[in-house]
């Protein structure tokens, strides 16, 4: 049985790559990277990945399968768990030690336990009666209606925005503060037609 060679991160990078830089530069927005830029950049943030961040020899073998599939040592596969949006920074061992700790923890606990303690590890609050009722009103408001509404709450976010960018911010708040009893300027009737 032959001998099985050692990984080598090299062993990642493209053969014979060359990265065409004059036409790259020469239209930065439109260039398409090829599937070999793409490995060659994967690779090398690999190299740098494992020489700042400590791991594990295993961690390090799963990490250098995520890149040899085609994956970026930063990119998130995703919790198996959790629910992890684009804003937070999580990598590929960030959520692998994630679900790692997560699996040992729910080893042994009935599936109500296990509820339990994802709703506790994740700070997810039960809705409360007064949020039940208005979600359940928001779900029995005809859509054209709920149409309407979403737009005039765009509208007013960029009315509120363009006043925050004129740093207007304040006197619109005092004016809202000294007007809070007047009758509404606007006939909302319209959203029901």
């Amino acid at each position: 049985m032959a001998k099985k060679k050692p990984f080598n991160v090299q062993d990642l990078y493209p053969e014979d790559y060359y990265f065409d830089s004059d036409a790259f530069y020469a239209d930065p927005e439109g260039y398409k990277f090829t599937a070999d830029d793409i490995a060659y950049f994967n690779a090398a943030e690999l190299e740098r990945y494992e020489a700042e961040v400590p791991m594990s020899p295993y961690e390090k073998r799963l990490l250098r399968k995520w890149v040899a599939s085609g994956h970026n040592p930063a990119d998130n596969p995703g919790s198996r768990y959790l629910c992890m949006s684009g804003s937070e920074p999580y990598d590929f061992l960030d959520v692998y030690r994630i679900d790692r700790e997560i699996r040992h923890a729910l080893k042994g606990k009935t599936p109500a336990e296990k509820e339990a303690y994802l709703k506790e590890y994740t700070g997810y609050v039960d809705p409360t009666p007064e949020e039940i009722e208005r979600m359940a009103a928001v779900k029995s408001t005809p859509p054209y209606v709920q149409r309407r509404y979403e737009k005039l709450c765009r509208q007013i976010f960029q009315l509120w925005d363009f006043l925050s960018e004129k740093r207007l911010q304040n006197e619109a708040q005092e004016y809202l503060e000294d007007h809070k009893d007047d009758e509404y300027p606007v006939d909302f009737s319209f959203i029901l037609d």
